[in-house]
């Protein structure tokens, strides 16, 4: 038992790297061009340690998006139901603010907007793994605050999508597009701040 318990960090200090070499990888040299062998050999582990994780590469890229959602605290388990809305709120908005304007966001969008059309399955399963997925686990929260008593919602999934982009606003489209011109990020929290006291007015009992 003991043995076990002294293996598990190094067994996710592993995986950890391989996440970290796959999305390098990905946004490098685009899916189709990176191999299983290619993170194995990059990320100092055997393939078979690679398989072991994640029985393909499809696998992998997803778990790939959603370690990304969970490094920013935007999974179910940092929506504390008890908490205010208001302060629950704020931090979710600032917190996908960031992963949204992250070099690795960007990256990965500009790379599947240009490939939508001719790898379809690697942009659904991007879409499922991190768009769906958080507007799940929003719609999910926003229900257990209406029934609660706490916001006034009719349509928890509509009010979901309206919050999240929302938040997108104009610097994330700034940097999709490599328009010129340095981002406010005093400027952008503010921006946020706005959207999240917005959606609060409109849901307000």
């Amino acid at each position: 038992m003991s043995t076990a318990v002294r293996g598990r960090p190094k067994s996710l200090e592993k995986k950890k790297r391989i996440f970290e070499v796959a999305i390098d990888l990905f946004l490098t040299n685009g899916f189709d061009n990176t191999s299983m062998d290619q993170i194995a050999e990059q990320a100092g582990v055997s393939k078979q340690t690679v398989y072991s994780h994640f029985r393909n590469k499809e696998e992998l890229f997803s778990a790939c998006v959603c370690e990304k959602c969970i490094a920013y605290e935007l999974t179910s388990e940092f929506l504390d139901p008890d908490q205010p809305c208001s302060e629950t709120l704020h931090k979710l908005g600032h917190r996908f603010n960031q992963l949204l304007l992250s070099p690795e966001a960007i990256g990965i969008k500009r790379a599947l907007c240009a490939t939508a059309e001719q790898q379809p399955k690697l942009s659904e399963m991007f879409f499922e793994a991190g768009p769906k997925n958080m507007i799940s686990v929003l719609t999910n929260y926003l229900e257990t605050q209406s029934k609660a008593g706490k916001l006034s919602i009719d349509d928890p999934w509509t009010a979901a999508c309206q919050f999240l982009y929302m938040i997108h606003g104009e610097a994330q489209m700034r940097l999709l597009l490599n328009v010129p011109g340095q981002i406010d990020l005093k400027k952008v929290d503010c921006y946020v701040d706005s959207c999240v006291d917005v959606f609060l007015r409109a849901h307000a009992v």
